[in-house]
């Protein structure tokens, strides 16, 4: 990848009366984009804890949590939990599919690692923020704060953000 910053995730078509009123969307996925300096940091910090709480330390890729990941699921017997990054996420939503294979991990780790040569850290969470699907049709966290709470994200509290990072 060259870099995320030209990269524009679908949203909705919002129609508008003569009086500027919206009444009605067309959409594949509900998202409103929002940048990061929109979105409370303990909403971040709730994210980061629940999904990849190293993430300032790696580089993309966390052979710790990849090597945790697997020493559960070979002592459950069946995948119980992922060792994927916020950045191998992110690469796995923008550029592969979901398969379950060896060879689109491998892909989804050296993407990652890519990403992070080209991007900051600022940029991959804020894609990852406005990307990841919340449940109800939601996607990203705006949407998200407006499906669950019919609020805006920057006026969630604390615990309406541990929910969403739940």
């Amino acid at each position: 990848p060259a870099g995320l910053e030209a990269y524009q995730p679908s949203s909705a078509t919002i129609l508008y009366s003569d009086q500027d009123e919206p009444f009605h969307s067309f959409f594949e996925q509900r998202r409103i984009l929002v940048p990061l300096s929109r979105i409370p940091t303990q909403l971040t910090e709730a994210v980061l804890a629940v999904e990849d709480a190293q993430f300032y330390e790696h580089r993309g890729v966390s052979p710790r949590a990849m090597t945790r990941a697997l020493v559960m699921n070979v002592l459950a017997g069946r995948r119980a939990q992922g060792g994927s990054t916020i950045t191998q996420q992110l690469a796995r939503r923008l550029f592969l599919t979901s398969e379950k294979s060896f060879v689109r991990k491998i892909r989804e780790a050296l993407l990652a690692l890519e990403i992070e040569k080209h991007d900051s850290k600022a940029k991959i969470l804020e894609l990852y923020l406005n990307l990841v699907y919340f449940g109800h049709g939601a996607y990203g966290v705006e949407a998200a704060a407006q499906t669950y709470f019919h609020k805006s994200v920057n006026d969630l509290t604390l615990p309406e953000s541990a929910m969403l990072a739940g």
